[in-house]
Parts: C-alpha cells; structure tokens; sequence
C-alpha cells in the first residue's frame, strides 16, 4: 500500500532538488558544510512567506489539512506540472484539485485526439473546449445539425453554447422542446464554467451575450437554476443526417420550408475528459429516432 506521507515527501523533496536558488533570487550559500543540490527548505519557505517549520510540516507529511491556497503557492514555488500538482493534492488532502492551475489549460488538446475523432465513421462524436468551442468533430458530428437541401453538410456555428441558447435554429426548429431539455440544463453548464474559469474571454463574451437576450437570458439568470451534468443526459432533438432505416411509424418531416427533412428522435450524451486538459471534453451522441 502507498504511504502518502514518503510520496509527499519524496515529490517536494525532488522537485526542490531541480531548482537552483538564484533563479528565485536567492544567493548560493556560502561557508562550511555539505551543499545539497537545490533549494533548501529554508528558502522554499522565504519564497512563500511562511516559516521553516510550517514548510516541513507539508513536507514531512504533519500537515493535517493544508489549504488550497497553501499548496497552490508550493506548486508555483516548485514550478510542478499539472500532473505533479494533482499527485501533490492526492498526497497532501487525499483529492484531486478542483481547477486546473494553468488558465490556459482545457482550451486544447493532444494532436492524436483530433486525429482519433476524425477516424470515427459512423457515430458523432467531437471535442470543446472549456468554453465550448469546437476542436475537433468528425463527419457524422456536422450531420446532425440543421440542413439545407442542395448545400453540404456544414457546421452553423464553431461554439456550441451560442448555437444551443442564442440561434433562432436551435430554439425554434432543431432542439425540440428547448426551453426545458435544453436552455436550463445547457444555461446551468455555462454558468458553472464562468464560475470556474472566471478569466476566460470566451466564457466572458458568452455571459454578455446570454445575459442580453431576451429568450434565453431570463432563464440564464434564473436564481433555482442549479449546475446539471452532461454526462448521459437524454434530450429531444432533430437529425437530418440519420442513416437509419424509415417507415410510416417514425418518418421524417420538416420543421420548416427552409430546411431538408430530418428524423425526430433523443440524443444521449456520453462525455469523458482528456485527462491533460481539464475542462476540456469529448462527447459522443448516441442518436436513438422517435416516433
């Protein structure tokens, strides 16, 4: 079994050992005595303004609940990796960090998860960003959405949330029954991650423009909305694209002269996290029609 408090000792002691003092502007020692490589745990804690002793606590594990804010100022101090930042959480509080510390991350992802979505034929499935941004979708994921007899397949619009809550296509014509499956739950998720990542233009663009429109912002900023997961969640929703079989019981129809027939069924989210990106996601969209 894993002893938290030699892997909590052994991570801040290494990391430690990588670091030369005089990047952080501290003098070499001078004088007598053996020269450990790196910072000491004396000037670890002068960098984060606390005393030796309160230092060595973390480290040696005495420590019985370090704040957040303590241990985010040691995963700068010690320049850790997100990874080695989330091992330093696990270690010291037993959990993984809420937010990422780069606020940059979840804004993209690996170049194999582009190459991965691409090569999936048959189901769609894409990636956002933590602002809901398109990074990658494949064929089948531009399928779904509202057509144009004559004209191909084309995505409406590269952010998801100002589709869903703010285009006149999704409220009126694709998402079916909108205003209860989809603007309070989609609502809930963007108020969440303005919550989480409150230095985002994106998000921050996005909260303006949901606040000011008339539709969807009073449902935006309902006091009872409450954060709703996406993860196998079931909504109503239109696919022009389906390729399933037709008959008299489920047929396809219009919702309007402008666009080409499409099937009405239920889309079910299935939603997973590339873990190096937090608060990026990757969705695929399990079609099922209805009559």
């Amino acid at each position: 079994m894993v002893n938290n408090k030699d892997a909590l000792r052994q991570l801040l002691q290494w990391k430690r050992g990588q670091i030369d003092p005089s990047e952080l502007g501290i003098p070499k020692r001078t004088g007598r005595g053996r020269r450990s490589q790196g910072l000491s745990q004396a000037q670890v804690a002068q960098a984060l303004f606390v005393t030796e002793r309160t230092y060595g606590h973390l480290e040696r594990g005495d420590m019985p609940a370090p704040s957040q804010e303590f241990l985010d100022s040691v995963s700068k101090v010690l320049r850790l990796e997100e990874s080695e930042r989330t091992a330093l959480y696990i270690y010291a509080l037993g959990y993984e960090p809420p937010t990422p510390l780069d606020p940059t991350s979840g804004m993209s992802v690996a170049p194999a998860w582009q190459q991965a979505v691409n090569r999936v034929t048959g189901q769609p499935c894409y990636i956002n960003d933590v602002a809901w941004n398109i990074l990658a979708c494949n064929q089948d994921f531009v399928s779904i959405f509202p057509q144009v007899e004559g004209q191909a397949p084309r995505l409406p619009e590269q952010n998801l949330i100002r589709w869903m809550l703010l285009r006149e296509d999704a409220r009126e014509h694709h998402l079916l029954d909108w205003e209860r499956q989809w603007a309070g739950p989609v609502s809930s998720q963007l108020r969440a991650a303005v919550a989480t990542h409150p230095k985002n233009k994106d998000l921050k663009q996005l909260h303006e423009e949901v606040c000011d429109d008339l539709v969807a912002g009073p449902i935006y900023r309902s006091p009872h909305l409450t954060y709703r997961h996406p993860d196998g969640d079931t909504r109503g929703m239109r696919h022009p694209g389906f390729p399933g079989p037709h008959s008299e019981a489920s047929p396809r129809d219009r919702c309007c002269e402008r666009h080409a027939p499409s099937q009405r069924g239920t889309v079910t989210m299935c939603a997973a996290q590339p873990c190096l990106s937090p608060g990026a996601r990757f969705f695929f969209l399990v079609f099922q029609p209805t009559p």
